[in-house]
Protein backbone atom coordinates (compact mmCIF):
# COMPACT_ATOMS: atom_id res chain seq x y z
CA UNK A 1 0.00 0.00 0.00
CA UNK A 2 1.48 3.68 -1.08
CA UNK A 3 1.79 6.09 1.84
CA UNK A 4 1.03 9.70 1.12
CA UNK A 5 2.07 12.80 3.10
CA UNK A 6 -0.87 14.10 4.58
CA UNK A 7 -2.09 17.68 5.87
CA UNK A 8 -1.06 15.97 9.44
CA UNK A 9 2.72 15.05 8.31
CA UNK A 10 2.91 18.95 6.90
CA UNK A 11 1.63 19.97 10.01
CA UNK A 12 3.75 17.83 12.38
CA UNK A 13 6.85 18.39 10.11
CA UNK A 14 6.45 22.01 10.58
CA UNK A 15 6.26 22.00 14.07
CA UNK A 16 9.00 19.73 14.63
CA UNK A 17 11.76 18.93 11.72
CA UNK A 18 13.44 16.05 13.37
CA UNK A 19 15.52 13.66 10.97
CA UNK A 20 12.77 11.43 11.98
CA UNK A 21 9.80 13.14 10.62
CA UNK A 22 11.76 14.29 7.36
CA UNK A 23 12.22 10.55 7.28
CA UNK A 24 8.83 9.91 7.84
CA UNK A 25 8.48 12.76 4.95
CA UNK A 26 10.53 11.50 2.37
CA UNK A 27 9.21 7.81 2.63
CA UNK A 28 5.76 9.00 1.60
CA UNK A 29 6.99 11.64 -0.96
CA UNK A 30 9.08 8.87 -2.83
CA UNK A 31 6.47 6.56 -2.70
CA UNK A 32 3.58 8.94 -4.16
CA UNK A 33 6.32 9.63 -7.07
CA UNK A 34 6.43 6.96 -8.39
CA UNK A 35 2.15 7.22 -8.57
CA UNK A 36 0.56 7.15 -12.05
CA UNK A 37 -2.02 9.21 -10.96
CA UNK A 38 0.14 12.36 -10.19
CA UNK A 39 -0.25 15.23 -12.71
CA UNK A 40 2.97 16.84 -14.27
CA UNK A 41 2.90 19.47 -11.97
CA UNK A 42 2.24 17.37 -9.18
CA UNK A 43 5.87 15.75 -10.04
CA UNK A 44 7.77 18.57 -10.61
CA UNK A 45 6.23 19.38 -7.12
CA UNK A 46 7.93 15.77 -5.89
CA UNK A 47 10.84 16.30 -7.86
CA UNK A 48 12.10 19.75 -6.34
CA UNK A 49 11.19 18.22 -2.64
CA UNK A 50 13.10 15.38 -3.24
CA UNK A 51 15.90 16.68 -4.58
CA UNK A 52 16.09 19.15 -1.34
CA UNK A 53 15.73 15.86 0.46
CA UNK A 54 18.66 14.54 -1.50
CA UNK A 55 20.77 16.60 0.27
CA UNK A 56 19.64 16.22 4.00
CA UNK A 57 22.29 16.28 6.73
CA UNK A 58 20.39 13.49 8.02
CA UNK A 59 21.56 9.97 6.12
CA UNK A 60 18.13 8.31 7.26
CA UNK A 61 16.52 10.82 4.99
CA UNK A 62 18.31 9.96 2.14
CA UNK A 63 18.48 5.95 2.96
CA UNK A 64 14.68 6.25 3.12
CA UNK A 65 14.99 7.84 -0.56
CA UNK A 66 17.31 5.50 -2.39
CA UNK A 67 15.14 2.37 -0.45
CA UNK A 68 12.25 4.20 -2.03
CA UNK A 69 13.55 4.73 -5.37
CA UNK A 70 16.07 2.57 -6.48
CA UNK A 71 13.76 0.43 -8.87
CA UNK A 72 12.07 3.65 -10.28
CA UNK A 73 12.42 3.69 -14.22
CA UNK A 74 10.73 7.17 -13.80
CA UNK A 75 13.65 8.87 -11.59
CA UNK A 76 14.95 11.70 -12.40
CA UNK A 77 18.71 11.42 -13.85
CA UNK A 78 20.13 13.98 -11.64
CA UNK A 79 18.58 12.78 -8.40
CA UNK A 80 19.64 9.32 -9.66
CA UNK A 81 23.42 10.78 -9.45
CA UNK A 82 22.92 12.89 -6.35
CA UNK A 83 22.42 9.81 -4.56
CA UNK A 84 24.87 7.27 -6.28
CA UNK A 85 27.56 9.65 -5.44
CA UNK A 86 26.36 9.90 -1.62
CA UNK A 87 27.90 7.56 1.23
CA UNK A 88 27.33 3.94 1.03
CA UNK A 89 24.07 3.38 2.47
CA UNK A 90 22.83 5.79 0.36
CA UNK A 91 24.21 5.02 -3.04
CA UNK A 92 24.42 1.07 -2.98
CA UNK A 93 20.95 0.49 -3.98
CA UNK A 94 20.49 2.90 -6.64
CA UNK A 95 23.74 1.88 -8.22
CA UNK A 96 22.82 -1.98 -8.10
CA UNK A 97 19.14 -1.73 -9.18
CA UNK A 98 18.51 1.48 -10.89
CA UNK A 99 18.18 1.46 -14.87
CA UNK A 100 18.42 5.81 -15.00
CA UNK A 101 22.27 5.46 -14.35
CA UNK A 102 23.60 5.46 -18.08
CA UNK A 103 26.82 3.22 -19.28
CA UNK A 104 28.48 6.73 -18.60
CA UNK A 105 27.60 6.58 -15.08
CA UNK A 106 28.21 3.22 -14.02
CA UNK A 107 31.89 3.76 -15.99
CA UNK A 108 32.35 7.05 -14.30
CA UNK A 109 31.44 5.02 -10.49
CA UNK A 110 34.06 1.65 -11.59
CA UNK A 111 36.76 4.00 -12.69
CA UNK A 112 36.38 7.24 -9.42
CA UNK A 113 35.04 5.15 -6.61
CA UNK A 114 35.81 2.35 -4.42
CA UNK A 115 35.31 -1.24 -4.21
CA UNK A 116 31.52 -1.40 -2.68
CA UNK A 117 30.62 0.77 -5.00
CA UNK A 118 32.03 -0.77 -7.68
CA UNK A 119 30.66 -4.20 -6.35
CA UNK A 120 27.12 -3.06 -6.87
CA UNK A 121 27.91 -2.36 -10.36
CA UNK A 122 28.64 -5.62 -11.02
CA UNK A 123 25.86 -7.30 -9.12
CA UNK A 124 23.31 -5.52 -11.12
CA UNK A 125 20.87 -7.40 -13.16
CA UNK A 126 22.76 -6.69 -16.45
CA UNK A 127 25.80 -4.15 -17.54
CA UNK A 128 26.93 -3.64 -20.83
CA UNK A 129 30.15 -5.20 -22.65
CA UNK A 130 31.64 -1.85 -21.64
CA UNK A 131 30.68 -1.57 -17.86
CA UNK A 132 31.74 -5.10 -17.50
CA UNK A 133 35.36 -4.81 -19.27
CA UNK A 134 35.88 -1.60 -16.89
CA UNK A 135 34.81 -4.23 -13.77
CA UNK A 136 37.76 -6.84 -14.55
Amino acid sequence: MRQTLSHDDVVRLLKDPSGENRREAAVKISSTYGAEDLTDEERNIAEDILRALAKDVETSVREALAENLKEYSGLAHDLAVTMASDVNSVALPIIQFSDVLSDDDLLDIVRTQGTEKQNAVAQRATVSEEVADALV
